[in-house]
């Protein structure tokens, strides 16, 4: 898309940086500072893509331009919109209104009401519920999906009503933090269409996201962050072949990990030869059918085989009952029929489950209101080797979930599926919310003790080219619902 070099100037950050106000023993203050000197600009229909590590500051710089920030939060530099600072008067006055938000969590829609109501309360004139219903058939949800509460929805159902929230208001400028992951195909092209007539309309539109394929899509040009600073302003054909036109060394790996790249690099997985295991010894979910208060079957009579040390890939439409079928498998529901054996015999167990599901939003997996370090306490697994490998940093054991990012986050819940006892995994859009460089580690340390432990593995994804890489075979959903 060419931007018209009269476009006015919309956001102007410049020399931003963040730190937070933290007090030790004896009252004694310090600060910790995770954004430094960022500087980026958006003008009227433009998309800029914000790329970069988990937890480099993407969502942090969201929230400063929102002034959503914690009370203990201090900022330098600048932040202007329209070529006037965003005091804290002013944001609290453009806040929903000129400036609005797609934000990163589905733990922002309220639990206790209904999506279609969520929507409408945005809407300012006209036909509410017809402007409601017509932005649902655009991000390509069911008119009826409406009349769910957002636990009713899956994960990439429910982002695509957050989408419509914040695509409804009469905003000149709507920070998009990361708000494709767990989308279909088809469900992922309708919604990059949409953000595209946004910015046809005028709008501007910043673009937080770990995904550079959908970026390079969508983006006129891609900012990379790396350790809260800006590393590059690059251009979106920059990314090409090997990364040669790239200029930083972060932004080249970071293009390089990408699944249809280098991913591994060289470095070979630790594949063994599967260890002799009698034959009962699987996973097996025998027959089980499953749907929402005596509505439509989600699937019936289900059947699917995970053997110990295999790696299967699953893919479907959103909606379709992936995760509802994950949550089965590991004991989160019951199935209305049909059984999950483990080793030849229905689920039952005392400590460890032998079968943890990876949730795809860990920010629904964890205490808010434990520490870290409790956290893997509780679990068992203070493995100082796995965590190095996962690359969980030492300081993060004293934080709170609130303090670290989705990714960071998703990586305690690696960890914890990792447990020696366990037998099966089943990651549910587990790297949608990391950087291609953590991703591609995380999933080499999962394949490795995949191979290693004979660990069975079921992984559900949208991301073919992931699924290809890592899964010894593929299953498209639809062919085992019975449908």
């Amino acid at each position: 898309m060419e931007i018209i070099g009269i476009n006015k100037l919309l956001l102007e950050v410049k020399d931003f940086s963040l730190s937070f106000r933290h007090y030790k023993k004896g009252l004694r203050e310090t600060k910790l500072q995770v954004v430094r000197n960022l500087n980026m600009c958006i003008h009227e229909g433009e998309i800029v893509a914000i790329v970069g590590a988990s937890g480099s500051g993407k969502s942090l710089l969201a929230n400063a331009i929102l002034g959503i920030l914690p009370d203990h939060a201090v900022q330098e530099g600048i932040l202007n919109y329209k070529g006037m600072p965003l005091t804290s008067e002013r944001q609290v006055r453009l806040q929903g209104k000129e400036i609005s938000l797609i934000p990163q969590s589905v733990n922002a829609l309220d639990p206790l009401m209904k999506t279609a109501k969520q929507v409408q309360a945005v809407i300012r004139k006209g036909d509410k519920q017809a402007i409601q219903e017509n932005i649902f058939r655009e991000v390509g949800l069911p008119i009826e999906a409406g009349k769910k509460y957002p636990f009713e929805l899956s994960g990439g159902m429910a982002r695509r009503v957050l989408a419509a929230t914040a695509m409804v208001s009469d905003a000149d400028l709507i920070i998009a933090d990361e708000p494709t992951p767990g989308l279909d195909p088809k469900a992922l092209h309708e919604t990059v269409a949409i953000i595209k007539q946004l910015a046809t309309a005028g709008k501007g539109v910043m673009f937080i996201t770990h995904d550079i394929d959908t970026a390079l899509t969508v983006a006129d040009k891609v900012v990379v962050f790396n350790q809260g600073e800006t590393v590059e302003t690059a251009d979106v054909a920059d990314f090409s072949g090997h990364g040669e036109m790239l200029k930083h060394p972060f932004t080249k790996a970071l293009w390089n990990a990408l699944p249809q790249n280098d991913f591994w690099g060289d470095v070979p997985l630790m594949v063994e030869e599967y260890h002799t295991r009698p034959l009962k010894e699987r996973l097996e979910v025998d027959k089980i059918s499953y749907r929402y208060q005596k509505g439509p079957y989600l699937f019936k009579n289900l059947h699917l085989v995970v053997t110990p040390g295999e790696v299967i890939g699953i893919h479907g439409y959103s909606g379709s009952g992936k995760t509802t079928m994950a949550q089965i498998i590991a004991g989160y529901r019951e199935a209305e029929t049909g059984n999950v054996l483990v080793d030849g015999r229905t689920k039952k167990h005392s400590g460890i489950n032998p079968v943890q599901l990876i949730w795809q939003h860990p920010e629904k997996a964890i205490n808010p209101r434990w520490q870290m370090k409790k956290v893997l306490v509780e679990s068992g697994m203070l493995d100082k080797e796995l965590l190095e490998e996962l690359g969980i940093k030492h300081e993060w054991l004293t934080r709170y979930p609130s303090e670290l990012s989705g990714g960071e986050l998703q990586r305690f819940c690696v960890a914890r599926a990792l447990h020696p006892n366990v037998k099966y995994i089943i990651a549910d859009e587990i790297t949608t919310m990391l950087d291609a460089i953590t991703q591609a580690n995380l999933w080499k340390t999962i394949v490795n003790h995949a191979r290693t432990r004979n660990v069975g593995v079921l992984v559900i994804s949208h991301d073919g080219k992931l699924l290809n890489k890592v899964c010894d075979r593929i299953i498209n959903f639809g062919d085992i619902t019975n449908l």
